[in-house]
């Protein structure tokens, strides 16, 4: 009777509404999460079915398997059972006990083709929890072990997205991510560019290019904050040496006109004329309709700067 209700239990535990969740929520996947076989509900899926009937004959529920039900189940089967368990309740974000099944799968069905994936599953565990250095260590043990499986540009995928969402968070009550250390922004954008240079094609790709154009805009905006830190502080040569790094590692991110104005002030300050009327020149040739242009123009005129585009070029060589 004990492995009558035992077996009832698992039931109860791996099946559908008798669990206590209710209805099956359906979960957002993780952006890009690879085609894995969908969680069934198990008391339908025909191979633990089989597992549930064979524990009643068998006196031995799933979980304490021994005897009869091993020799009737191959070893592929069993273990794909144990993942698909694994995937519902992944699926219902129940990831501990997902995880733990998993590992069943790795542990006592090494050999099969299901113990790769859910070492795969158990880093994509790890991401849902936001345990991201986790994840990473997951996905890269992923890559070493099977470094030929179809799932790895999958895991450098995952890696790089788990350095991303390591990245100084945008919430309200604390300073701007661009005022805090940027040090994991930096990792993120180095693990993006990996993942580009190795698979420039993927289905990834794109989503890759966002998210490092938004990692680096972040540089590009501490950059900017600590010019013009500098700049309040009457520090011009420290202010156009950061405004020179960011026109040069970051342009196309929005920054280009403020930067150029900015750093044609900072050349103004240093006494650097030639170098001022380059960097304003540049700011109305290439961002004409900004209103710093504008702003531009007239100093210029101001302090007789308006050279034409020969002297332009002398004077800036001069400076």
């Amino acid at each position: 009777m004990r492995c009558v209700v035992c077996a009832w239990r698992v039931a109860l535990v791996y099946g559908g509404g008798a669990s206590g969740y209710g209805p099956r929520r359906s979960v957002p996947p993780a952006l890009g999460v690879p085609h894995m076989p969908r969680p069934l509900s198990l008391l339908r899926h025909p191979l633990v079915g089989r597992l549930l009937a064979l524990s009643l004959m068998a006196g031995a529920p799933l979980g304490c398997v021994t005897g009869t039900p091993s020799q009737e189940l191959s070893y592929s089967d069993q273990a794909e059972a144990y993942f698909e368990a694994g995937q519902q309740r992944f699926e219902r974000r129940d990831y501990l006990e997902a995880m733990r099944l998993y590992n069943t799968v790795r542990n006592q069905f090494p050999y099969s083709r299901w113990a790769a994936l859910a070492h795969l599953r158990i880093g994509d565990a790890y991401f849902e929890q936001d345990q991201n250095a986790a994840a990473v260590e997951q996905y890269r043990a992923f890559i070493q072990l099977y470094p030929r499986h179809e799932k790895v540009e999958y895991a450098h995928w995952k890696i790089a997205r788990a350095f991303y969402e390591q990245m100084p968070s945008e919430f309200f009550i604390l300073p701007p991510a661009y005022e805090r250390d940027l040090s994991s922004t930096r990792d993120a954008v180095r693990e993006l560019r990996i993942f580009l240079q190795r698979y420039e094609q993927s289905e990834y790709a794109p989503e890759a290019r966002r998210l490092m154009r938004s990692a680096q805009r972040r540089l590009a905006d501490h950059e900017f904050y600590v010019a013009t830190y500098y700049l309040d502080r009457d520090n011009p040569k420290a202010a156009a040496g950061r405004l020179t790094h960011l026109l040069r590692n970051f342009p196309g991110l929005g920054l280009d006109a403020e930067a150029l104005f900015l750093l044609g002030k900072a050349y103004l300050q240093l006494d650097e004329p030639g170098r001022a009327l380059t960097a304003w020149t540049d700011l109305i040739e290439v961002h004409p309709e900004h209103p710093r242009a504008g702003e531009a123009k007239r100093l210029l005129e101001a302090r007789g700067l308006n050279a034409t585009p020969e002297q332009n070029s002398d004077e800036g060589q001069g400076g």
